[in-house]
């Protein structure tokens, strides 16, 4: 794997690829990491955008390839990354995630819902004031992430109640289609209670929406 840091050079291409961003969000911000792996017959990458000291978006790829260098409108730096992790290793934690849980609706079909909006959907008939809700759905979505099989699965434990840091809902136009999904982002930390199944997952990405900046967990040595 390669995991790389990538800036956006001041230039005239920038400022048009920025203006994408601002119209559509992640799915711009999608098209233009593809940018980086042009020569890639399917997506081989994880993402994750955050605001740099400049303002200027950067963005974390973890990848199976290594990404094209000198474009004209990024700056990278790529390394190869290959964690060496022992079982009971904690690690502090930043993941961006897009959390769903299956809801039957009517005919008994199962459809995906954001876990944050059904928990609001869950007590609309009571009268939670705002402070209370807001805690409601917070709930719901650190209960999403503390789950004890999803974790096993992940080859981790929780050592505490992770912090919610943000919690945002996206629409965006790819081609005729509208899609529209929830992120969150959580901090906190982790013991690693099985290196390999964690370090295969990490590769995979965690959670949906992979492909729209999801999934990719930052980690750091405790």
């Amino acid at each position: 794997m390669y995991l790389s840091k990538v800036t956006m050079k001041s230039s005239p291409q920038t400022a048009q690829e920025l203006a994408k961003l601002q119209r559509n969000g992640v799915y711009a911000s999608h098209q233009l990491i593809w940018q980086l792996f042009t020569n890639d017959a399917e997506r081989s990458f994880l993402y994750r955008e955050e605001i740099g000291a400049t303002g200027m978006p950067e963005f974390y790829v973890l990848s199976k390839t290594e990404p094209q260098a000198n474009l004209p409108i990024f700056s990278s730096v790529t390394k190869v990354f290959e964690p060496k992790l022992d079982k009971g290793q904690r690690l502090s934690f930043k993941l961006r995630v897009n959390p769903t849980v299956c809801v039957k609706g009517e005919g008994g079909k199962q459809r995906r819902h954001d876990v944050m909006m059904q928990a609001k959907y869950s007590v609309k008939n009571e009268l939670l004031d705002a402070q209370k809700l807001k805690m409601h759905m917070e709930q719901a979505a650190i209960g999403w992430l503390s789950n004890e099989k999803r974790l096993d699965e992940w080859g981790i434990t929780l050592d505490c109640q992770p912090a919610i840091d943000g919690y945002t809902q996206h629409k965006v136009q790819k081609k005729r289609h509208q899609i529209q999904f929830s992120s969150v982002d959580y901090q906190g930390m982790l013991t690693v209670k099985d290196p390999l199944k964690f370090i295969n997952q990490y590769a995979k990405g965690f959670g949906r929406a992979k492909g729209m900046g999801c999934g990719l967990m930052m980690i750091k040595r405790a």
